[in-house]
């Protein structure tokens, strides 16, 4: 469903693997990531087109999972901007990254699996390293770094209109993606963007929503970090880590994504484990 948050500022959330948004200004638009599946990244460029773009200024990637920027092929060159550390991971995705998602899709929908991995993912044009401010149109956008959910991760801010995009850093009552998470730097960001004059922010799964959303995941990442040192140091394995962390429910989900979302839990236990044993390694 398309929303219009702010006079010319717009998010989708009716894709599958996530939100994506636009920023309108003197007839051009601004893209917050694109979708991931061939067809929806289409879908989104017709709806672009519809509310009067003429030309499309770039397209800013929250991060480099496929998932925020496989699309970027359905509108064709563009600038783009992305974190400057994005450059290897997008290259992995290029190859193995495609691939998997290409199977996740085979036995439902071949065409679609073949689709997708023929998509060449492409390096960011123009790289941010910590901020940098676009005038658009008269409209004043900071693309700021916001390390957490990868170690590559851009938010998009409108300090005039206090709109945040905060990309996956920010889910909204949902269980976080922890994968390539670097969960001290994300607990820092969280506490930052508290800091921040916002009052919408655009999670990267979930709708529209204020602050609020904030301190539950400061609470859940948190724990798990403090969970996993104390059976670290009790000389649990990885396996036995997840198996006896006590993580509070924070985002229960509904019973067709309850095994979707153990697994993802999961695979954050077992991410803030690695990070732990690195951690502790180092003393």
């Amino acid at each position: 469903m398309l929303n219009e948050i702010a006079s010319g500022v717009y998010v989708e959330n009716g894709y599958e693997g996530g939100n994506v948004g636009l920023i309108i200004a003197g007839g051009q638009g601004l893209l917050i990531d694109t979708p991931m599946l061939p067809a929806d990244a289409r879908a989104w460029r017709e709806t672009v087109e519809s509310l009067g773009i003429t030309s499309i200024y770039g397209i800013v990637n929250t991060d480099y999972h496929p998932e925020n920027m496989l699309g970027n092929v359905a509108f064709g060159p563009v600038r783009t901007w992305g974190h400057g550390s994005a450059a290897r991971p997008i290259a992995k995705y290029n190859t193995s990254g495609a691939e998997q998602l290409a199977s996740s899709y085979r036995s439902r929908n071949p065409a679609l699996a073949d689709e997708i991995q023929e998509i060449e993912l492409q390096l960011p044009e123009i790289e941010v390293d910590d901020r940098l401010t676009l005038h658009l149109g008269g409209r004043r956008v900071v693309v700021y770094f916001l390390e957490g959910h990868t170690p590559a991760s851009l938010g998009v801010y409108l300090p005039d209109e206090r709109v945040l995009f905060a990309g996956e850093n920010v889910t909204n009552r949902a269980e976080p993606v922890m994968y390539h998470a670097e969960s001290l730097a994300w607990i820092e960001t969280l506490k930052r963007i508290k800091g921040m004059e916002v009052e919408q922010i655009v999670p990267g799964e979930g709708a529209v929503s204020g602050k609020d959303v904030l301190d539950p995941l400061i609470d859940h990442i948190t724990e798990m970090r403090e969970q996993t040192l104390i059976l670290f140091r009790k000389g649990a394995s990885r396996r036995e880590t997840v198996e006896k962390a006590e993580i509070q429910d924070r985002f229960p989900a509904p019973d067709d994504q309850a095994a979707r979302i153990r697994r993802r839990r999961r695979e954050n236990l077992e991410r803030v484990y690695t990070e732990t044993r690195i951690a502790e390694r180092k003393k």
